[in-house]
């Protein structure tokens, strides 16, 4: 909550979202829901509970996921027949038991036995990962793209960087398909993406081409719809909220989720944030081709050239840069307080609109904790008394990928409900 102190706030909000986003699986822990709001059979459900229990253990025996989860052993045993039949439990050890017997035998699950590809954009760079069942990241690549590249040329680097990452997919592995989350207009209802005003050429570009060319699916979406897809998924209190995402970086651009579900538009654009205006009369021009936008004054874009002798190391990579605005002196420059300046009142005009219960900034610029400091002083001295001590706000690291893993739940949740059905019938 704002309320309390300002500092420890920051950094238990920061730590925490880091620690799932590092190392959580939330996908795999609830996986032994994924047939719930469809009609489906028992059997069916207990699968996929004996799944989720080999997903998210150490290495376990039959007796131990049927003790712990109350099937039947029968069952139990069958699902894993099964699940070692289609490759995705393998056994590794064999232990004494407790009493006199034939050991028991230890199982794990295979994570690489599905993968797919996510590719997003950060600031110019297309950056793809391969990414498996754990959410682990297998393999990444960085392909650079000019500021007047187009339609063919964004393609042509996806098709590289696939051809790169493919040298990876390991041995045995099902890709499921290609993720990619985008920003400007991204009409994610029919695969294209209408406009990015970062690349000017790029024009309702149909990434049915890709698909076609690569042979697999292909899914767009916006870059904050996936972040929050991500943050909702690790945050099982989220799902129950509504929150707001916002990211100021490169650019500015936000998200919304009610109640667990990402809004959108049918038009490709939602909370567009960074391009409210500030000026329609003496506003410098903005990327998007309007005047007076707030990332005119508040994004990376605009006021690099100002803070570029004050700050070492790369401007366009926002982890990099994040590292660097660690330094609290950073947060006085002129050109950072005049950005802090425009996105408080950016904040509370969006709060205005959305009443959230939980505001997460992610980007290079909250990684300072006097920049977020004054973010959360200005909030709680301006939002009305009786929605001050309920909105929480958090910020993430810019080491914060959750597009990279958000944009490809989808994929395995579609893959995953087909496969954990149980084929047998346990007696």
């Amino acid at each position: 909550m704002i309320g309390r102190s300002l500092l420890p706030a920051f950094a238990n909000a920061r730590d925490t979202l880091q620690a799932h986003h590092e190392g959580g699986r939330a996908l795999l822990s609830t996986i032994g829901s994924i047939h719930d709001g469809e009609r489906y059979r028992l059997k069916d459900r207990e699968k996929a509970l004996v799944f989720e229990k080999l997903a998210t253990s150490a290495p376990c025996s039959r007796k131990w996921i049927a003790e712990q989860t109350g099937i039947r052993p029968t069952t139990v045993s069958w699902a894993v027949k099964e699940l070692i039949e289609e490759r995705f439990v393998t056994a590794v050890a064999a232990v004494e038991g407790d009493r006199p017997g034939r050991p028991a035998v230890l199982l794990q699950l295979e994570f690489n036995r599905l993968v797919a590809v996510s590719m997003y954009v950060q600031a110019r760079e297309l950056r793809t990962a391969l990414i498996n069942l754990a959410e682990e990241i297998v393999a990444e690549h960085i392909e650079p793209l000019a500021p007047d590249t187009d339609n063919r040329e964004f393609l042509q680097a996806c098709v590289r960087s696939f051809a790169v990452i493919g040298r990876h997919v390991p041995a045995g592995a099902e890709i499921l398909g290609i993720a990619l989350s985008l920003v400007g207009t991204v009409a994610s209802g029919n695969n294209t993406w209408v406009s990015a005003a970062r690349w000017r050429n790029i024009r309702a570009l149909d990434f049915g081409l890709l698909s076609e060319q690569l042979g697999l699916p292909v899914t767009i979406s916006r870059m904050q719809d996936s972040e929050l897809e991500y943050l909702v998924q690790k945050n099982l209190a989220y799902q129950q909220k509504d929150v707001l995402f916002v990211h100021w970086g490169f650019g500015i651009g936000a998200a919304y989720a009610h109640g667990g579900a990402v809004m959108g538009s049918t038009i490709g654009r939602f909370c567009e944030i960074g391009h409210t205006r500030l000026s329609l009369d003496h506003g410098k021009p903005c990327q998007c081709g309007a005047v007076g936008c707030l990332e005119t004054e508040a994004a990376l874009w605009a006021i690099r050239a100002e803070i570029a002798e004050d700050i070492r190391g790369s401007l366009t990579d926002e982890r990099e840069l994040g590292r660097t605005m660690r330094c609290p002196e950073i947060a006085d420059h002129p050109a950072i307080t005049r950005a802090t300046h425009n996105v408080m009142l950016a904040l509370l005009n969006i709060h205005q609109i959305f009443y959230p219960d939980v505001i997460v900034i992610a980007g290079p610029f909250t990684e300072n904790e006097v920049v977020f400091g004054r973010l959360c002083r200005f909030l709680r001295s301006q939002l009305p008394d009786y929605a001050r001590d309920q909105v929480e706000i958090r910020a993430v690291t810019a080491d914060f990928r959750g597009c990279a893993r958000g944009s490809v739940y989808r994929f395995f949740r579609s893959r995953l409900k087909q496969l954990l059905t149980l084929r047998a019938t346990a007696n």
